[in-house]
């Protein structure tokens, strides 16, 4: 038997997503996927050395005229309207959208007060409604094109899933995107467009929350996977990417208003 692995052809050749918050990270690694599909890919990001790094990295593994990228703040109206300026001008439209923009950093339980509450909703879930808002027109006429199915996909958190001790403030935040995907995935679906969300667990990659407590105590990290993970491992930045490219595939072209946990079976509901 061959060792060679066929890939699955998931056709997204010629299709263009916007992938928010792809600068770093899991952003960066769906990107990367994505591109490896033949897709071609809109960057966004609020730190532009970071946005540059990541497009010369990427350049220089696939076509750079498949390689877009935005920077600035997308909670500011004014940015998305330039954002949304910018699709209309600069590139053919886009068939997919994955909002990536979020932060578990906040504060320990019952030390929330209602500003940071705020904060984390603006940066979890209000972000991303606004860029539903704003750019769903476009992909409506995605719905025309052929051979493709449009998507939106959310990148969530177990946070938001079930009790975990996560800062409260950003547990609710995720648990309201959820909320928010399956109620808009209904009258989008009516408009031939997919909503999803992925849901990741412990997931290490460099600079992540998880790398830094490894470096800190490893062995209790290790006591943590062994206990709560029945895989008793991490995830890795491509196991995100490939359910959240999966979705966006016509090979899912029957799935919307689903939530995936990607968290190597922590998860108990």
């Amino acid at each position: 038997m061959s060792n060679h692995q066929t890939q699955m052809n998931l056709e997204l050749n010629n299709q263009t997503v916007l992938i928010t918050g792809s600068s770093s990270g899991i952003g960066q690694g769906i990107a990367d996927g994505f591109l490896k599909e033949g897709a071609s890919v809109i960057l966004t990001g609020t730190n532009k050395a970071k946005l540059v790094d990541t497009y010369q990295g990427l350049s220089k593994k696939y076509n750079k005229g498949k390689i877009l990228t935005h920077l600035g703040d997308l909670n500011k109206p004014e940015i998305l309207e330039l954002l949304y300026k910018f699709i209309i001008n600069e590139s053919d439209g886009i068939d997919h959208i994955v909002c990536n923009i979020g932060s578990g950093k906040s504060v320990a339980p019952l030390e929330e007060d209602v500003p940071e509450f705020m904060r984390m909703l603006d940066i979890n879930l209000l972000n991303a409604v606004g860029i539903v808002n704003k750019l769903s027109s476009i992909l409506k006429s995605s719905t025309t094109k052929e051979k493709c199915s449009p998507s939106i996909s959310f990148v969530g958190s177990i946070c938001g899933v079930e009790t975990l001790g996560c800062p409260v403030p950003y547990a609710s935040a995720k648990s309201a995107l959820v909320s928010y995907a399956k109620n808009i995935s209904f009258p989008l679906g009516k408009l031939g467009i997919r909503v999803n969300v992925v849901s990741p667990g412990n997931i290490m990659f460099p600079g992540s929350t998880w790398e830094d407590k490894i470096n800190k105590d490893p062995k209790k990290v290790q006591e943590i996977l062994k206990k709560e993970v029945p895989l008793q491992c991490f995830g890795d930045i491509e196991d995100v990417a490939n359910a959240i490219i999966f979705l966006s595939s016509k090979r899912a072209k029957f799935v919307t208003g689903a939530n995936w946990i990607i968290d190597g079976g922590q998860t108990r509901s």
